[in-house]
């Protein structure tokens, strides 16, 4: 997180950090497949930003994590896939590349540079991410729900429902 200079030491930037994990070949093979890619364009940059403060705080953050290291699944969602090629998938990982300690619970600032981290590269993956697609706009009436003919009663499930439906029109 810091480089040694002739003045002392700064803070490393985050695309320098990025473009040096991303060399390992074990971090340089990760990149977002389609539904991945539809996903974080779907939800946004802000949508993004909260759901990875959120994960890494529940799953990360912790001084001991449960499943420390399994935690992380390698699919599924674009911040899994994130965390795994910036290397802030587990609490090994965090020590290893970005040099934070594990043993302790993550501080704010530690936590918001994991964050920083992780959507950085998903911005250098898919580019910069408009507003979420969809969202403040009104929904055709095509894409609505069929509005049932008759309702399940009070009490009755929407299963015996639909049985009772099928058993008249039959």
């Amino acid at each position: 997180m810091t480089t040694k200079t002739s003045k002392g030491t700064r803070p490393e930037p985050l695309g320098a950090r990025l473009d040096a994990i991303a060399k390992t070949a074990s971090r340089s093979r990760f990149q977002l497949s389609g539904r991945e890619r539809t996903l974080a364009e779907t939800l946004g940059e802000t949508g993004l930003r909260w759901y990875t403060y959120d994960r890494v705080a529940r799953r990360i953050g912790p001084a001991k994590p449960a499943k420390d290291g399994k935690q992380t699944p390698y699919r599924g969602h674009p911040v899994f896939v994130a965390q795994h090629a910036t290397g802030t998938c587990c609490r090994d990982c965090l020590e290893e590349l970005h040099g934070i300690a594990k043993g302790n619970q993550l501080d704010k600032a530690e936590l918001n540079y994991v964050v920083n981290v992780i959507c950085l590269w998903l911005t250098r993956e898919i580019g910069p991410v408009a507003k979420p697609v969809g969202r403040g706009k009104r929904v055709p009436r095509s894409a609505m729900p069929a509005v049932p003919e008759k309702p399940a009663r009070p009490g009755q499930s929407a299963r015996s429902a639909r049985a009772m439906r099928a058993r008249a029109q039959g």
